[in-house]
């Protein structure tokens, strides 16, 4: 992914997704927006119009960082959903990047996700959490949500949790085989099972510790937002075995910096 060139901060608040993008791109061109005035604050109300009052030109990238669920009051999930595809419709370069970030509760999480189905239906695809651009399973239980995290030092704290959905106009090509990991590794009994998502759907694949080899050695380094490339022949079933002759190639390391 190419670096950003105008970046446009949406509920700015405090600044803080600003101070990291500049921290990350120090020549990129922010544009932020907040209902309260502050330091380098574009004062608009982004309620009143897809395009916020003063904010001009066309966008790589747009973040929305704890926005959705504080518009919670004004608009259901389908309006917010709306709002985002407005922002995307009018904002967004064609080759742009947005991405929503929010509380990792699991009413605001699934909420994203009751966003995220809205706006595949509206022509948008899904570059993160996951390469899945179907419905999102996680829907289908009441107690299922997605998150993920990152490690900070901040007021003792080593890591904060969050959920984020990072969207785009067209996806780049994506083979059947490549899955993103969606959980952390989970170790118990003998065995190590991961969560991956992607070209048909959500599933969790399993080894045996007695079935590690060379050829399924890339489940150990996996990590939540790496890319599995899994084999032609594997049949993805609820809980896939990985064998000792299954072939996993990590392809990608993280998510997608943006």
């Amino acid at each position: 992914l190419l670096p950003p060139r105008r970046v446009l901060d949406l509920g700015a608040g405090t600044g803080a997704v600003g101070r990291v993008i500049h921290g990350l791109y120090p020549e990129v061109e922010l544009v932020a927006v907040d209902r309260v005035a502050g330091p380098g604050i574009l004062v608009a109300d982004v309620l009143r119009c897809v395009r916020p009052a003063g904010v001009s030109g066309l966008f790589d990238l747009i973040v929305a960082a704890n926005l959705l669920n504080e518009l919670e009051r004004h608009l259901d999930v389908p309006g917010r959903a709306a709002l985002v595809a407005g922002w995307c419709r009018e904002l967004l370069q064609s080759d742009g990047l947005c991405l929503l970030i929010e509380p990792a509760l699991r009413e605001t999480s699934r909420a994203l996700l009751g966003v995220r189905d809205r706006l595949l239906s509206a022509g948008l695809k899904v570059l993160a959490p996951c390469l899945y651009q179907g419905l999102c399973p996680a829907l289908q239980r009441d107690r299922d949500w997605c998150h993920d995290s990152a490690e900070i030092l901040v007021s003792g704290r080593s890591r904060v949790d969050f959920s984020y959905l990072i969207l785009t106009h067209a996806l780049p090509h994506v083979e059947p085989t490549q899955y993103r990991v969606v959980s952390d590794p989970m170790k118990d009994k003998g065995r190590l099972r991961l969560f991956v998502c992607g070209p048909q759907g959500r599933h969790q694949i399993m080894r045996l510790d007695r079935d590690r080899t060379d050829a399924n050695r890339a489940m150990d380094a996996a990590r939540r937002g790496d890319i599995l490339r899994l084999p032609e022949t594997l049949v993805l079933t609820v809980n896939t075995r990985i064998g000792p002759q299954t072939v996993l190639k990590l392809e990608a390391v993280g998510s997608p910096r943006v």
